[in-house]
């Protein structure tokens, strides 16, 4: 692993070395404050300070994890895992390397939540645009697969297909986890530098 035996400072990133109340083994944190035995770490992907032992966490250096390297940190649980074996390949770069996604296989099915059904999928096929179409989104429009590449968006807590829309806006909208209060967001911090 990427830990190592080091004299704890505040401010150093550590793991914990095995299940601690509600935070699971390999649980990436922030040392917070430190006294003879007992280290105040923030668990990032729980969002929770907590109290440890000593024993119970090791120091990681973060900058040997990720690409190159064996272990890597999931952007959502922030758990140190196998960047192999828990981390879905995502593109191979120029060097013809493999690059693993940033979120963990197990993170990303609660990410993705419920595919669109069969029975959606086929209602949407059928009304599937043709020549040029407008996004109901950014309203652009294009010619349908030649100029802009246009998908079923869905409602990935139901299953549901909601309209075709291209697949800048339907990033977007993943990207934002079609949550419409981080919308809100980014439509005010845009705000605030207009």
């Amino acid at each position: 692993m990427v830990i190592k035996e080091k004299e704890l400072k505040k401010g150093d990133y550590v793991v914990a070395i095995r299940d601690i109340d509600s935070i699971k083994k390999n649980s990436v944190g922030l040392v917070a404050e430190i006294s003879e035995n007992i280290v105040t770490v923030f668990f990032i992907g729980a969002i929770k300070t907590i109290e440890v032992k000593k024993d119970d966490i090791a120091y990681l250096d973060i900058t040997k994890t990720g690409k190159g390297y064996k272990y890597k940190i999931c952007n959502i649980c922030h758990i140190l895992k196998d960047y192999f074996k828990d981390f879905a390949i995502n593109q191979t770069d120029a060097k013809g390397q493999k690059t693993t996604r940033p979120t963990c296989k197990d993170c990303r099915i609660e990410m993705e939540g419920v595919p669109l059904n069969a029975a959606e999928k086929r209602r949407m096929e059928a009304i599937k645009p043709k020549g040029v179409y407008t996004c109901p989104i950014c309203q652009k429009t294009s010619i349908v697969g030649i100029t802009a590449k246009f998908v079923i968006d869905h409602d990935h807590k139901t299953g549901k297909a909601r309209e075709w829309i291209c697949d800048s806006c339907n990033t977007g909208l993943g990207r934002f986890k079609d949550d419409p209060e981080i919308i809100r967001k980014a439509i005010d911090y845009l705000k605030k530098y207009s």
